[in-house]
C-alpha cells in the first residue's frame, strides 16, 4: 500500500513539474512576445518621428524661402509645428544656402530625432523663360511660332531692333497647366512643371521638353522706395489731353490718355485707370538715347491695340516694362500691332489678337494664362533674361 501512494505522489509531482515547465515555458514565450510587440512599437514610433522631422525640416526651408522672397530681412527663424519644432539658419558665401534643422519627440520617450537639410538657392530672373504662365498656354490661330533674338547682338538684331532673326532659344513654360501647341512650333524648349502637360507631338519642339521644371512667379507690389532708399512721391503725370513727359520721376495716371516720354529719361507710372486702354505710348530716343518706362498698373484690365501703341515699337524691349499688380485680370494685344517690350503679370489673362501677317510680341511675358489667336508670333528678347531678378528658386537639395 504505501509503495503505490509512493507511485502516484511520484506521477502527480511528475505532472505538477511538467504542467510548471509547460506554464514557465508560455510564460517566457509571452514576455519575449510583448517584448518583441514593444520594439516593434518603439521601431514605429522612432520610424514616424524620423519621417515627421524631415518633414519639419522641409517646412523650415519652406518658410525660409518664402521670407527671402519676400524681401523680409531675416538671419534665423525658430517655430513649433505639429508637436515639433524647426530651426532655419541662412548661410551667404557665393550662393545662399538655407540649412533647417527638424526635430520631434519619440512618441511615449524622452528620445528626439532630428534630421537637418541643407538647400542651395538662386535667383531666378523674371524672364528667364520667355513665354511663362502660371496656367493654361493656347496656340491658337495660323502659323504662330516662337522663336528668339538678342537685342544685344549685331548678329541678331539690327541696331538693336528685331530684324527676323529665327533663334531656337523661344523657350515656353507653363507651371500647373496645359500648353495645347495646335499646328504651331516652339523654337525652344518647353518647361513644364510637375503638373503641367502638353498637347503636340515632341517634333514641333525644336529643344528640350523639361517635366519637372522649378518656376516660381510671385505677385509684385508697388514700390514704395526708390533706389536712394527714400520714401516715393508719386506725381499727377502732366498733360491735359496727353501726357508728355520730359523729366525722369515718378508719375501717377489715373486715365488712358496718350503717353510720350522723352529721349534719355527713366519714368516710373503708377496706373491707376481701372480700364487701361491709351491709344499710343510713344518712348523716344531710339536705341542709342531711348527713354525708359516702367509701369505698374494697380488692377482692372490693359488693352493696346492699332498700329501705334504697341509700347518701345523703335526701341528694345528693355526699354518699357509693364508689370501688373495682382488685382490685374486681363492684359490684350490687339490690331495690326507690335508690341515691343516685357510684361510681368502672373494674376492676369493675356490675350494676343493678331488681326493681319506682321503682328509680333517682341520681348518676353509672364502672366496667369496666355491665348494667342490669328497670327500672333513671339520672339523672345534673350537679354531680359538676365535683366530683372526675380525669385529665390532651390537649385541644390542635400540631407546632412
Amino acid at each position: 500500500m504505501k509503495t503505490s501512494r509512493l507511485a502516484a505522489n511520484r506521477k502527480r509531482a511528475s505532472v505538477l513539474l511538467v504542467t510548471m515547465i509547460f506554464v514557465l515555458t508560455i510564460a517566457a514565450a509571452l514576455v519575449g512576445y510583448l517584448g518583441i510587440i514593444q520594439r516593434s512599437d518603439q521601431m514605429v514610433s522612432r520610424s514616424q518621428s524620423w519621417n515627421s522631422a524631415l518633414a519639419l525640416a522641409e517646412a523650415g526651408v519652406e518658410e525660409g524661402l518664402a521670407a527671402l522672397n519676400s524681401g523680409t530681412s531675416v538671419s534665423t527663424i525658430n517655430r513649433s509645428l505639429n508637436g515639433g519644432t524647426y530651426a532655419v539658419t541662412f548661410t551667404v558665401s557665393n550662393n545662399i544656402y538655407i540649412t533647417s534643422v527638424g526635430s520631434q519627440q519619440v512618441s511615449d520617450s524622452s528620445a528626439t530625432v532630428s534630421r537637418t537639410v541643407r538647400v542651395g538657392l538662386q535667383k531666378q530672373g523674371l524672364f528667364m523663360r520667355g513665354l511663362a504662365a502660371i496656367n493654361n498656354i493656347r496656340f491658337n490661330g495660323n502659323g504662330i511660332s516662337s522663336d528668339s533674338w538678342n537685342s544685344h547682338d549685331p548678329n541678331q538684331s539690327l541696331n538693336g531692333l528685331y530684324n527676323g532673326y529665327v533663334g531656337t532659344n523661344g523657350d515656353v513654360a507653363s507651371v500647373q497647366g496645359l500648353v495645347n501647341i495646335g499646328n504651331h512650333t516652339i523654337n525652344g524648349s518647353l518647361y513644364l512643371g510637375p503638373t503641367a502637360t502638353y498637347s503636340g507631338t515632341p517634333g514641333q519642339v525644336t529643344g528640350t521638353i523639361y517635366t519637372d521644371a522649378n518656376l516660381n512667379y510671385n505677385d509684385i507690389t508697388l514700390p514704395l522706395i526708390d533706389t536712394n532708399g527714400s520714401s516715393i512721391t508719386w506725381t499727377p503725370a502732366p498733360g491735359a489731353s496727353s501726357h508728355t513727359i520730359t523729366n525722369s520721376g515718378y508719375y501717377s495716371i489715373n486715365d488712358s490718355k496718350d503717353i510720350t516720354v522723352s529721349p534719355g529719361i527713366t519714368v516710373i507710372l503708377d496706373v491707376k485707370s481701372f480700364n487701361f486702354n491709351p491709344s499710343h505710348i510713344d518712348i523716344n530716343g531710339g536705341t542709342t538715347n531711348s527713354g525708359n518706362v516702367v509701369m505698374y498698373v494697380e488692377s482692372g484690365s490693359v488693352t493696346l491695340s492699332g498700329n501705334s501703341s504697341g509700347g518701345a515699337s523703335g526701341n528694345r524691349p528693355e526699354n518699357l516694362y509693364v508689370y501688373g499688380l495682382k488685382d490685374v485680370t486681363s492684359i490684350t494685344l490687339s490690331g495690326n500691332s507690335s508690341f515691343v517690350g516685357a510684361i510681368y503679370a502672373p494674376e492676369a489673362t493675356l490675350t494676343l489678337n493678331g488681326g493681319g501677317n506682321a503682328n509680333n510680341l517682341i520681348g518676353a511675358a509672364v502672366v496667369n494664362s496666355v491665348t494667342l489667336n490669328g497670327h500672333y508670333d513671339f520672339h523672345y528678347d534673350t537679354y531680359l533674361g538676365g535683366s530683372q531678378n526675380g525669385s529665390y528658386v532651390v537649385a541644390s537639395w542635400q540631407e546632412l
